[in-house]
């Protein structure tokens, strides 16, 4: 997990390209007119929620009401498969060694097939296209995380454009092999190494909603499967404590890019350093 570049150019102007990229239609002639109508409004509303962006207090938002008919025509402004979205999409997920950056992270396991509106839509139809409040996500997040994000003035989700994530370790996994065969894992959070308060509480209600330490479960076999197969290609060419180093050195390395939480490369090292499952790769 890590954090993304957002949009760095003209937030209203991104909002007018999308709305160029409309068309009426004979069922509805006169849906490019209204929109027109609306266009001081939102103007207004994006100035508000870049304001709130650039002092990391989204929570003050306060939505300007947009109901019935006026709130759906906000709404039908976004489309995954719009132009300028998916250009957005290209843009924020691109790494600064220029490469894409395909999966969720929200989650660091499926692939980014959608947007996350960070801020609700249903509650802010304005921000329904607002370059900042995009955020690419899979479709297992976006329809777990719901339309709440945030509760008693808090921020109930990690922003991945925002939140500087900790490189403390906050994320671990216990692992058991049973009868030498079978390996199981059990992930979970715990903050021994003092993460901030706020931020930690913060971490948990987003691991928590989007229940990833259950689904960090659910995909540890194609890790496990895959160290295994590694660890097997070196036993005999190399020292198994060498083999152990350099799986920890390529997992660090994993965890500068891809986040120093990186589910998979904390459950590699859990396994490298259980003697239980090193004794299973050496007797199978």
């Amino acid at each position: 997990m890590r954090k993304l570049n957002p949009h760095n150019d003209d937030s209203f102007e991104f909002y007018k390209g999308v709305v160029a990229s409309k068309r009426n239609s004979a069922q509805d002639p006169d849906y490019k007119e209204r929109l027109e109508n609306h266009e001081d409004t939102v103007e207004e509303q994006f100035e508000v929620y870049d304001e709130s962006f650039a002092d990391d207090d989204l929570v003050s938002l306060v939505n300007h009401g947009f109901a019935n008919g006026d709130k759906d025509d906000l709404l039908r402004l976004y489309s995954y498969k719009n132009k300028k979205i998916q250009e957005l999409k290209i843009a924020v997920t691109t790494t600064e060694r220029n490469r894409l950056l395909s999966t969720c992270q929200n989650c660091t396991i499926s692939e980014v097939n959608s947007f996350d509106h960070f801020v609700n839509k249903d509650e802010f139809p304005e921000f329904s296209v607002h370059p900042k409040n995009l955020f690419p996500s899979c479709s297992k997040c976006n329809s777990y995380k719901g339309q709440e994000w945030r509760e008693h003035r808090q921020i109930t989700y990690l922003n991945l454009y925002l939140d500087e994530l900790p490189e403390e370790q906050y994320l671990f996994v216990n692992v058991e092999v049973i009868d030498n065969d079978v390996v199981t894992t059990e992930f979970y959070l715990d903050n021994p190494n003092g993460v901030d308060p706020a931020l930690y509480g913060r971490i948990q209600n987003h691991y928590g909603n989007l229940h990833l330490c259950r689904r960090f479960k659910e995909n540890a076999d194609t890790v496990i499967t895959a160290l295994e197969n590694t660890i097997r290609t070196y036993i005999g060419k190399l020292p198994l404590d060498d083999i152990v180093d350099l799986v920890i050195e390529n997992c660090r390395r994993d965890m500068e890019y891809f986040g120093y939480n990186y589910w998979k490369s904390i459950l590699e090292i859990a396994l490298v350093n259980n003697d239980d499952f090193i004794e299973m790769i050496e007797n199978s």
